[in-house]
C-alpha cells in the first residue's frame, strides 16, 4: 500500500510539480490557521486571517521578524511544521528551477529547441573546419554585427559556438527544422550541404516558405551549378570556389561574385596596373580618377608606391586629393590597356 502511494506521489509530482507545490503549501496554509484559531488565546492577534497570513509568509520565507508568534503549545509546534515546511519547498522550488536552466541550457546546445526571430542568417549544413571558418568570418564581419545566426545540421551533436550562434538539429529539409529555424523569416540563407544534390533539396524546401531571402550556395561539383541556380535564378548563387570570405561577401553584397568573375575572365572588363614614369610628377588621385574614365572609359581604384610592384602594399580607394608620384604604379580596370600621355595629364590634372 506504501508502495503504491509513493508511486502516485512521484507520478503526481513528476507530472506537475509546480501545481503539487502550490497545493501542499496551500493545505499547510488552511492546517496552520485551523491550529491558530482553535488553540491560540483569544487576545493573540495571530488568530486574525490578515496576521496570521503575514505570519505564514515570513515563517515559510525563513524571515522570522518575531513580531508576531503563537503562544500555546500547540501553536508553536504548528509554527514549526510551517517552517519546516517552507524551508523543504524552497529548497525543492530552487532545485526544480535550478534543474529548469540546466535542462533548457541543455537543450539549447542540442539543437531541440526552436526560435523567435527575423531577419537572421540560417546556415544550413556543417563541413566541419570550412563551416567553422565560414561562421567566424560571418561573426567577426562589419555587416553581420548584432545579425543572428542559425545553424542547422542534422550531423552537429551540438551547437559548436554556444556563445555566438543558436543551433537546430535534425534535418535540414524536414518541416520541423525549418520552422524552429524560423525559415520563413530569415534575411538571408547560406546552404554548405555535403552533396550537391542535398542543396538543390534545401534550396527547394527554402523556396516554399521563403520568397525574398538571398540564398549563397557552396558548389561542389562544377557541372551542378546550372542546376542548382535553376532552382531560382534570382535568388540563388553558387559560389564555386572554396573561398569563405567570398561566401560572406555574396551573402551581404548579392550578385558581387559575378562582378569578380568577370573581372578575372579572359573576356570583358578585366583588372590592369601601370607605372607612372619616373621623375618630379605629382598629380591628384581624384583628378587622375576623373580623367582616367573620361579619356579612357577606365575606372581607377587604387595606387601603390614605387618599387617593387609585387612587394608594394597597394591602397584601394584613396581619398580625393591623395598625391600620386612618379614612380608609383595605378590599378585600374578596363576592357583593354590604355596608354597614358603624361605630358598631357600632368598640365591637365597636375596637382
Amino acid at each position: 500500500m506504501f508502495l503504491l502511494l509513493r508511486r502516485a506521489i512521484v507520478k503526481w509530482w513528476s507530472s506537475a510539480p509546480w501545481l503539487t507545490l502550490c497545493v501542499l503549501l496551500a493545505a499547510l496554509y488552511v492546517f496552520g490557521y485551523a491550529m491558530m484559531r482553535w488553540k491560540e488565546p483569544a487576545s493573540n492577534p495571530i488568530r486574525s486571517l490578515s496576521t496570521y497570513t503575514y505570519f505564514f509568509v515570513v515563517t515559510v520565507a525563513t524571515v522570522g521578524y518575531g513580531d508576531v508568534v503563537p503562544l500555546s503549545l500547540a501553536g508553536r509546534l504548528t509554527a514549526g511544521a510551517i517552517a519546516i515546511g517552507g524551508i523543504g519547498a524552497a529548497a525543492v522550488a530552487l532545485g526544480q528551477i535550478f534543474s529548469s536552466i540546466g535542462s533548457y541550457v541543455r537543450r539549447r546546445e542540442k539543437g531541440l529547441l526552436g526560435f523567435d526571430m527575423k531577419g537572421h542568417i540560417v546556415i544550413f549544413g556543417n563541413r566541419g573546419a570550412e563551416t567553422a571558418a565560414l561562421i567566424r568570418c560571418l561573426i567577426a564581419d562589419q555587416q553581420s554585427s548584432g545579425t543572428a545566426i542559425v545553424l542547422c545540421s542534422h550531423s552537429t551533436e551540438q551547437n559548436p559556438f554556444p556563445d555566438f550562434i543558436d543551433f537546430v538539429r535534425g534535418e535540414p529539409t524536414s518541416a520541423d527544422v525549418l520552422t524552429r529555424a524560423r525559415v520563413k523569416d530569415a534575411g538571408k540563407i547560406i546552404i554548405h550541404a555535403g552533396t550537391d544534390y542535398e542543396s538543390i533539396s534545401i534550396a527547394l524546401a527554402v523556396k516554399e516558405i521563403n520568397q525574398s531571402a538571398p540564398i549563397v550556395v557552396r558548389a561542389n561539383d562544377p557541372g551542378k551549378e546550372v542546376d542548382i541556380e535553376r532552382v531560382d535564378r534570382n535568388r540563388v548563387v553558387c559560389i564555386k570556389a572554396v573561398d569563405v570570405p567570398m561566401i560572406v561577401r555574396e551573402i551581404h553584397n548579392p550578385g558581387i561574385t559575378q562582378v569578380l568573375e568577370n573581372l578575372l575572365s579572359s573576356q570583358g572588363q578585366d583588372l590592369r596596373c601601370l607605372q607612372v614614369p619616373g621623375g618630379d610628377h605629382k598629380f591628384s588621385f581624384g583628378l587622375l580618377a576623373h580623367n582616367f574614365r573620361e579619356q579612357h572609359g577606365a575606372i581607377l581604384i587604387g595606387m601603390r608606391p614605387a618599387g617593387n610592384a609585387l612587394n608594394s602594399g597597394s591602397i584601394l580607394n584613396p581619398g580625393f586629393h591623395a598625391v600620386v608620384e612618379g614612380g608609383m604604379f595605378l590599378d585600374y580596370i578596363s576592357q583593354r590597356p590604355i596608354n597614358i600621355d603624361w605630358v598631357k595629364m600632368r598640365r591637365t590634372t597636375a596637382s
